[in-house]
């Protein structure tokens, strides 16, 4: 059955007017029919948000929280409903859809529900010269939130829940690819606002197929800031779209994950951290490991288990609980994809592949690539798929210097077990988040990307620098003699 998505532009349901198609990665079958939002549409959108931002910013800190809560917990009620739709609309394996795609979404929302108010406070500098200052956040508007087509709902949720935390209101729009579980979010904010009495155009929501949707919503005098997690490319332009309004930018980008395994290091560990990248979301993960910088004395070894995991991999339908890698989300992607391993291999890598899955659907065979040297192209670009590139070094030093090669600086990871030792390698490296034996990462710990990988840090507390104007208010400090100055002149 085709279902109709709708967008909410100035809190209320898109009239009838041009709509546009999204399909089932697995089967190619079209399973929603969607709003495509206009540049008018947008101009409306974002001039009714600025119209709500002062009631917004203006309502109690825990009417705030209490929408985000109640927008919660509708979520929860539709879990299972939106987990089935995560496997449909971004073709992921219901055990990622339920764990991150939903689960992890519903649980970064609660948590901003929860967030105390002394988020919001900030420490002043202390006396100076007979002055004190004290600082506050102040929201600054309205923030376009546009997100990725890998995890639309817990992106989106991540950017929407700190701003609207913060007393700022929100237009969101999602990838085209997939914009259904956003939809959903988008009806539970609603709700949320109109529990608390709170204007519905609080949270906007466009959805549309064209760029020039999404660049009319990043131009717009009236829109204050920015986030975008997606591709460097268009992170790029956002950027350059953004100067003119001198607009707050919190840009999560893309990144060439490496995993510097030394001699010492635990395979077994290796061997299910770096198998993520096929199995995971169909490798189309920021931070996934798509780099393996293996010691000379332990190469042969890893390549051998890693090619005997790659064999055993079934690709086909996320919904049979025996795959393991699911579809990419289109056509186009897995086009990039296979043209990224064709010119690994024009360019004299080894590749070894696994099965190619079904006819239908956008199904790539899980790859793997050997004899990798930095200046590859399939070492230096974001490939976005199933595809691990393993090169092989002599000491630390020339690795180090392999897995700092690439424009990226997102996350990369050292295994060693002298932990001594991978903390001070992990210095060494340009990427912001650094993992040592573990891919995981610390829900509360600032997240984002250096060079070509982003600007600005989300996560936690973190994100509220992308969300709020620092206010600075400076009086003469109590019993200072430029107090007692002040007085005696009045």
């Amino acid at each position: 059955m085709i279902a109709e998505a709708t967008a909410l532009i100035a809190g209320e349901p898109y009239a009838p007017g041009p709509r546009y198609e999204t399909v089932d990665p697995t089967t190619e079958r079209v399973i929603a029919t969607v709003a495509d939002c206009s540049v008018e549409d947008a101009d409306v959108a974002i001039r009714a948000a600025a119209g709500a931002a002062p009631a917004w910013a203006a309502l109690p800190l825990d009417r705030r929280r209490e929408a985000l809560g109640t927008a919660a917990e509708h979520l929860d009620a539709r879990r299972e409903e939106l987990v089935a739709l995560a496997v449909a609309d971004t073709g992921a394996r219901p055990p990622v859809a339920r764990e991150t795609q939903v689960g992890a979404a519903i649980e970064r929302l609660r948590s901003w529900s929860r967030m105390p108010a002394e988020t919001l406070a900030m420490d002043g500098p202390g006396e100076r010269g007979g002055v004190g200052a004290r600082l506050r956040r102040a929201p600054v508007g309205v923030v376009a939130c546009i997100s990725p087509y890998n995890f639309p709902l817990l992106a989106m949720v991540g950017k929407v829940a700190p701003a609207l935390f913060a007393g700022n209101t929100v237009v969101m729009k999602p990838a085209p690819q997939d914009p259904l579980l956003v939809v959903a979010l988008a009806e539970a904010l609603r709700d949320g606002l109109a529990a608390v009495g709170a204007p519905a155009a609080a949270a906007c929501l466009l959805t549309g197929a064209s760029a020039e949707l999404g660049a009319a919503l990043v131009r717009h005098d009236l829109v204050r800031a920015v986030s975008f997690t997606g591709s460097t490319a268009v992170g790029t332009q956002i950027h350059r779209d953004a100067a003119p309004g001198m607009k707050r930018l919190l840009l999560e980008l893309g990144g060439k994950g490496a995993c510097l395994v030394r001699e010492d290091a635990d395979l077994d560990a290796v061997i299910e951290a770096v198998t993520r990248t096929w199995t995971i979301q169909s490798g189309q993960v920021c931070l996934t490991t798509s780099r393996v910088i293996a010691a000379d004395g332990v190469h042969d070894a890893l390549v051998a288990r890693l090619g005997e995991r790659l064999a055993s991999l079934r690709v086909g339908d996320p919904r049979d609980p025996a795959t393991d890698v699911g579809p990419l989300i289109s056509a186009a992607q897995r086009g990039r994809v296979e043209s990224l391993v064709d010119g690994a291999r024009a360019e004299g890598r080894q590749v070894i592949q696994g099965a190619p899955g079904p006819d239908t659907g956008y199904f790539t065979a899980p790859t793997l690539v050997l004899d990798c040297v930095p200046e590859n192209r399939i070492m230096q670009e974001e490939v976005f798929g199933p595809v691990l590139c393993v090169m092989r070094t002599h000491d630390d030093e020339e690795a180090v210097a392999a897995v700092n090669s690439t424009r990226y600086g997102l996350s990369d990871y050292i295994f060693s077990a002298d932990v001594t030792r991978a903390r001070a390698l992990a210095e060494l490296l340009d990427s912001a988040q650094v993992g040592i034996n573990t891919v995981r990462r610390h829900a509360g710990a600032p997240f984002g990307g250096n060079r070509a990988s982003g600007v600005g840090r989300s996560g936690g507390r973190y994100a509220l620098d992308a969300y709020t104007d620092i206010q600075t208010i400076n009086e003469p400090a109590s019993g200072s003699d430029a107090m007692a100055d002040g007085n005696r002149r009045a």
